[in-house]
């Protein structure tokens, strides 16, 4: 272990520029809020969404503002694997010279998942050096949420870092967003080029190449690498196959029945998997709405990609339904015998949107949201469809899809 290796501004005076792009993730705000408080931070996401960028970002902001660079310490577990107490004393005697108890000093912990019993020992840290604030990442959400629920109850607050949004895809492309309202179709072609592109490192690159990065750095680094690493598995090959199987349909019902006689597993397996590629973010499991902010089927879930981008599919209506679902951060949808709501959104009120990846709509296609709003008294309709023009069809609001993520989106739930 080189603790330099890990923080080349004890040397240089700074973050290095290549860790430090220009253009921030806008948790980054919320981060440096709450740098000066009493707890700990964690930021929880999918790998390559950016967690460490926005560290190395946060670390160059308090360098800016003074703070000593030999006074914040970054160490990265998904590089190596050690004891924290190991890297404080190393940190102490090397670097600091003195005691982390006698100074206010930064401590950011990547990955932090991997190594075992972290939680107790990020506890030890928190309780006995008052005056250090700790900021710790992690891509596996089973072992951050048992953290909080156990040893760091009441010390914690979670961040989490989605991929990126369209409206930060856009900033990202330094398009200005307000010019944009009137350039309907310039945003339909951005929508689609970002439908693939929802990873800060792949928004310059080429189709090819973009296919390459889903696969080798997050899809194959999660499925044979942290997955069996987190959960301690040997049937690393049925996740892949359940994965694939996800990625290529996102949207459809997952029966677990069905798909343990299709790929010949018991229901505990498939039931088992599932959980593990929801806990590390590869996909998100949607329940049926059952009448109130909380309640949903346990059956009949739907399986969505994390994101349009993890797609392995180029039918745009699953890459728009995706991209929808993870842009509003839906945790429902509706559906009975006859019928079907795409999306149900559980926030201070109740909103039923409905997707119609296409330029025409009648009054068949209100038919849905009209009945759930009968139904369950809600007011909050939008159908959105790929038109360019914004009205009513029978109480329900008609929005062209890249206005309604830009203008919608982000009022419809807190993340």
């Amino acid at each position: 272990m080189n603790l330099i290796d890990f923080n080349p501004w004890w040397e240089y005076g700074d973050v290095p520029k290549e860790f430090n792009p220009d253009k921030k993730r806008e948790l980054f705000g919320e981060i440096l809020r709450d740098l000066s408080k009493r707890r700990i931070d964690v930021i929880v996401g999918l790998r390559r969404v950016g967690k460490t960028t926005l560290m190395y970002q946060t670390i160059h902001k308090l360098i800016e503002n003074c703070v000593k660079p030999k006074n914040i310490l970054y160490f990265s577990f998904d590089e190596e694997v050690s004891d924290i107490s190991s890297i404080v004393r190393e940190y102490e005697e090397k670097v600091l010279r003195d005691k982390i108890r006698n100074t206010h000093t930064y401590l950011f912990f990547d990955e932090i998942q991997k190594l075992e019993g972290w939680e107790n020992k990020v506890k030890i840290l928190y309780d006995m050096y008052p005056k250090t604030k700790i900021v710790l990442s992690g891509s596996a959400s089973l072992n951050i949420m048992k953290g909080s629920s156990e040893s760091l109850a009441g010390r914690v607050k979670y961040h989490y870092l989605p991929p990126l949004s369209f409206r930060e895809f856009l900033n990202f492309k330094d398009v200005k967003i307000r010019d944009c309202y009137i350039q309907l179709r310039t945003l339909k072609v951005m929508l689609m080029d970002f439908l693939k592109r929802g990873f800060p490192e792949a928004i310059n690159m080429d189709e090819r190449e973009i296919d390459e990065y889903i696969k080798d750095m997050i899809l194959t680094r999660i499925i044979y690498r942290d997955i069996p690493e987190s959960f301690k598995i040997r049937d690393v090959e049925i996740v892949n196959i359940i994965a694939n199987h996800i990625l290529r349909n996102s949207g459809a019902i997952v029966n677990i029945d069905s798909l343990a006689s299709q790929f010949r597993r018991n229901r505990r397996t498939i039931s088992n998997t599932l959980s593990y590629l929801e806990m590390t973010y590869i996909i998100k499991l949607v329940k049926n709405f059952r009448g109130s902010y909380v309640a949903g089927s346990r059956k009949n879930k739907k399986a969505y990609a994390l994101h349009s981008s993890l797609c392995k599919t180029d039918n745009e209506d699953i890459l728009i339904e995706t991209l929808i679902r993870s842009e509003t951060n839906a945790q429902f949808y509706w559906r009975d015998s006859r019928r079907e709501v795409d999306f149900i959104i559980n926030g201070d009120k109740i909103i039923a949107i409905e997707v119609k990846n296409r330029e025409r709509i009648d009054r068949k296609d209100v038919e849905s949201l009209k009945y759930f709003s009968k139904k369950y008294g809600v007011e909050n309709l939008y159908l959105v469809y790929s038109g360019d023009e914004e009205y009513e069809m029978e109480g329900v609001k008609i929005v062209p899809i890249p206005v309604f993520i830009l203008k919608y989106a982000r009022s419809f739930t807190d993340f």
